[in-house]
């Protein structure tokens, strides 16, 4: 499957594939990179189904529609721990930051809060500590 916004955009368009069928492939996807510490919060399909259920409703010409996306986890998701990659730090914000806000609007779907340098202090992702471990690059 062909992530590209285009792609997406004209396969949801042309009825290829629908919402759910993205993030199954995604979610799926992403189990296979586990090794990489690449997800500090990987979301759970459950967790994910109440935006795509936002998206039954939802013209499909929306800028985002069914675009599959990650946060940085010092960026908050409403209902989902921050962490900033310090399980001291961690709290469970009750709204979204703007930028997310905004980009749910548009018809985007979280998949989950990536890992980081712990407080965003580092330069090549080697200042993750446990139980997240250093970032790898996923290709």
């Amino acid at each position: 499957m062909n992530l590209t916004i285009s792609s997406l955009l004209a396969g949801y368009r042309e009825n290829q594939f629908s919402p759910e069928q993205v993030v199954d492939f995604v979610l799926q996807r992403s189990t296979q990179f586990i090794d990489k510490n690449i997800w500090i919060s990987l979301l759970s399909r459950e967790q994910i189904q109440p935006y795509i259920e936002n998206l039954k409703t939802a013209p499909k010409d929306l800028p985002l529609y069914g675009i599959p996306f990650a946060i940085k986890d010092n960026i908050d998701l409403a209902g989902v721990c921050t962490t900033a990659a310090c399980s001291d730090f961690e709290y469970l914000p009750s709204q979204s930051a703007f930028v997310v806000a905004k980009l749910i609007e548009a018809g985007a779907i979280p998949i989950g809060k990536t890992n980081m340098d712990q407080f965003a202090t580092g330069l090549v992702g080697t200042r993750s500590p446990e139980p997240w471990g250093i970032c790898q690059n996923a290709f």
